[in-house]
Protein backbone atom coordinates (compact mmCIF):
# COMPACT_ATOMS: atom_id res chain seq x y z
CA UNK A 1 0.00 0.00 0.00
CA UNK A 2 1.15 3.56 -0.63
CA UNK A 3 0.97 5.70 2.51
CA UNK A 4 1.69 9.37 3.23
CA UNK A 5 2.50 10.47 6.77
CA UNK A 6 2.18 14.21 7.30
CA UNK A 7 4.44 15.31 10.14
CA UNK A 8 7.78 13.75 11.05
CA UNK A 9 7.79 14.32 14.77
CA UNK A 10 7.95 11.43 17.18
CA UNK A 11 4.62 9.84 16.21
CA UNK A 12 4.92 10.53 12.48
CA UNK A 13 8.45 9.21 12.11
CA UNK A 14 7.78 6.06 14.13
CA UNK A 15 4.51 5.46 12.26
CA UNK A 16 6.05 5.99 8.82
CA UNK A 17 9.13 3.90 9.53
CA UNK A 18 7.15 1.01 11.00
CA UNK A 19 4.66 0.99 8.13
CA UNK A 20 7.60 0.82 5.72
CA UNK A 21 9.05 -2.06 7.74
CA UNK A 22 5.81 -3.99 7.21
CA UNK A 23 6.21 -3.70 3.42
CA UNK A 24 4.35 -0.49 2.61
CA UNK A 25 5.70 2.38 0.51
CA UNK A 26 5.74 5.42 2.76
CA UNK A 27 6.34 9.08 1.97
CA UNK A 28 6.78 11.25 5.06
CA UNK A 29 6.01 14.95 4.61
CA UNK A 30 7.27 17.83 6.70
CA UNK A 31 7.41 21.59 6.17
CA UNK A 32 10.86 21.81 7.79
CA UNK A 33 13.22 21.69 4.79
CA UNK A 34 16.35 21.16 6.88
CA UNK A 35 14.79 18.26 8.78
CA UNK A 36 13.71 16.64 5.50
CA UNK A 37 17.22 17.09 4.04
CA UNK A 38 18.69 15.50 7.16
CA UNK A 39 16.42 12.46 6.87
CA UNK A 40 17.01 12.20 3.11
CA UNK A 41 20.73 12.00 3.89
CA UNK A 42 20.10 9.04 6.21
CA UNK A 43 20.24 10.80 9.56
CA UNK A 44 17.40 10.21 12.00
CA UNK A 45 16.45 13.34 14.01
CA UNK A 46 15.20 11.56 17.16
CA UNK A 47 16.29 8.70 19.34
CA UNK A 48 13.94 5.80 19.94
CA UNK A 49 15.21 2.28 20.62
CA UNK A 50 15.20 0.06 17.48
CA UNK A 51 14.10 2.92 15.20
CA UNK A 52 17.51 3.66 13.66
CA UNK A 53 17.92 0.19 12.14
CA UNK A 54 14.41 0.19 10.69
CA UNK A 55 14.91 3.71 9.36
CA UNK A 56 18.19 2.77 7.64
CA UNK A 57 16.88 -0.48 6.20
CA UNK A 58 13.73 1.09 4.78
CA UNK A 59 15.34 4.24 3.36
CA UNK A 60 17.94 2.07 1.63
CA UNK A 61 15.22 -0.20 0.21
CA UNK A 62 13.35 2.94 -0.93
CA UNK A 63 10.18 1.98 0.96
CA UNK A 64 10.64 5.08 3.16
CA UNK A 65 11.20 8.53 1.68
CA UNK A 66 10.86 12.16 2.74
CA UNK A 67 9.60 15.31 1.07
CA UNK A 68 8.31 18.81 1.73
CA UNK A 69 5.86 18.44 -1.16
CA UNK A 70 2.44 17.53 0.23
CA UNK A 71 0.84 17.26 -3.22
CA UNK A 72 3.46 14.76 -4.39
CA UNK A 73 2.89 12.57 -1.33
CA UNK A 74 -0.91 12.74 -1.60
CA UNK A 75 -0.92 12.00 -5.32
CA UNK A 76 1.12 8.82 -4.74
CA UNK A 77 -0.84 7.56 -1.71
CA UNK A 78 -4.20 6.02 -0.94
CA UNK A 79 -3.87 6.62 2.79
CA UNK A 80 -2.80 9.89 4.43
CA UNK A 81 -1.93 9.86 8.12
CA UNK A 82 -2.01 13.21 9.94
CA UNK A 83 0.65 13.07 12.64
CA UNK A 84 0.83 16.75 13.46
CA UNK A 85 1.55 18.69 16.60
CA UNK A 86 -1.52 19.61 18.68
CA UNK A 87 -0.01 21.60 21.56
CA UNK A 88 -2.30 22.81 24.33
CA UNK A 89 -3.81 26.28 23.98
CA UNK A 90 -3.77 28.67 26.94
CA UNK A 91 -7.07 27.16 28.13
CA UNK A 92 -5.66 23.61 27.93
CA UNK A 93 -7.60 22.60 24.81
CA UNK A 94 -5.75 21.10 21.82
CA UNK A 95 -4.53 23.61 19.25
CA UNK A 96 -5.77 22.15 15.96
CA UNK A 97 -4.14 24.83 13.78
CA UNK A 98 -1.66 22.47 12.08
CA UNK A 99 -4.25 19.72 11.56
CA UNK A 100 -6.78 22.11 10.03
CA UNK A 101 -4.15 23.86 7.89
CA UNK A 102 -3.21 20.52 6.34
CA UNK A 103 -6.89 19.55 5.98
CA UNK A 104 -7.47 22.79 4.08
CA UNK A 105 -4.54 22.02 1.77
CA UNK A 106 -5.77 18.45 1.26
CA UNK A 107 -9.13 19.72 0.06
CA UNK A 108 -7.36 21.54 -2.75
CA UNK A 109 -5.11 18.68 -3.85
CA UNK A 110 -7.10 15.44 -3.43
CA UNK A 111 -8.17 14.39 -6.93
CA UNK A 112 -9.24 10.77 -6.30
CA UNK A 113 -10.51 8.75 -3.35
CA UNK A 114 -8.27 8.94 -0.26
CA UNK A 115 -8.52 7.88 3.36
CA UNK A 116 -7.32 10.65 5.69
CA UNK A 117 -6.44 9.36 9.14
CA UNK A 118 -6.16 11.41 12.32
CA UNK A 119 -3.18 9.93 14.16
CA UNK A 120 -2.54 13.14 16.10
CA UNK A 121 -3.82 13.48 19.65
CA UNK A 122 -7.08 15.30 19.05
CA UNK A 123 -10.36 15.80 20.90
CA UNK A 124 -13.62 14.06 20.07
CA UNK A 125 -15.25 15.71 17.06
CA UNK A 126 -12.01 16.46 15.22
CA UNK A 127 -12.69 13.91 12.47
CA UNK A 128 -15.92 15.72 11.62
CA UNK A 129 -14.10 19.06 11.64
CA UNK A 130 -11.35 17.70 9.37
CA UNK A 131 -14.02 16.20 7.07
CA UNK A 132 -15.79 19.58 6.76
CA UNK A 133 -12.51 21.44 6.21
CA UNK A 134 -11.38 19.13 3.41
CA UNK A 135 -14.86 19.09 1.84
CA UNK A 136 -14.87 22.90 1.40
CA UNK A 137 -12.52 22.56 -1.57
CA UNK A 138 -12.59 18.87 -2.50
CA UNK A 139 -14.49 17.65 -5.56
CA UNK A 140 -14.11 13.89 -5.03
CA UNK A 141 -14.89 11.21 -2.44
CA UNK A 142 -12.68 10.82 0.61
CA UNK A 143 -13.09 9.53 4.13
CA UNK A 144 -11.69 10.67 7.46
CA UNK A 145 -10.82 8.01 10.03
CA UNK A 146 -9.67 8.25 13.64
CA UNK A 147 -6.76 5.99 14.59
CA UNK A 148 -5.22 7.26 17.83
CA UNK A 149 -1.70 6.25 18.72
CA UNK A 150 -0.71 4.43 21.88
CA UNK A 151 3.08 4.77 21.64
CA UNK A 152 5.16 4.94 24.78
CA UNK A 153 8.46 6.77 24.57
CA UNK A 154 11.26 4.21 24.73
CA UNK A 155 8.91 1.44 23.55
CA UNK A 156 7.31 3.07 20.49
CA UNK A 157 8.63 0.62 17.89
CA UNK A 158 7.53 -2.38 19.95
CA UNK A 159 4.17 -0.73 20.71
CA UNK A 160 3.60 -0.12 16.99
CA UNK A 161 4.78 -3.51 15.75
CA UNK A 162 3.06 -5.55 18.51
CA UNK A 163 0.12 -3.43 19.66
CA UNK A 164 -2.07 -4.56 22.52
CA UNK A 165 -4.94 -2.68 20.83
CA UNK A 166 -5.70 -0.82 17.62
CA UNK A 167 -8.56 1.66 17.58
CA UNK A 168 -10.16 2.62 14.28
CA UNK A 169 -13.10 4.98 14.17
CA UNK A 170 -15.09 5.25 10.95
CA UNK A 171 -18.64 5.02 9.70
CA UNK A 172 -17.50 4.28 6.14
CA UNK A 173 -17.40 0.67 4.91
CA UNK A 174 -15.02 1.71 2.13
CA UNK A 175 -12.55 3.25 4.60
CA UNK A 176 -12.96 0.26 6.92
CA UNK A 177 -11.85 -2.08 4.12
CA UNK A 178 -8.79 0.06 3.43
CA UNK A 179 -7.90 0.14 7.11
Amino acid sequence: MNIAVVGTGYVGLVTGTCFAETGNNVICVDINKEKVKTMQSGVIPIYEPHLEGLFQRNTKSKRLSFTTNLKEAVDKSLVIFLALSTPPDEDGSADLTHVLDVANQLGKIIKEYKVVINKSTVPVGTAELVQKTIAKNCKTDFDVVSNPEFLREGFAVDDFMKPDRVVVGTSSERAKKVM
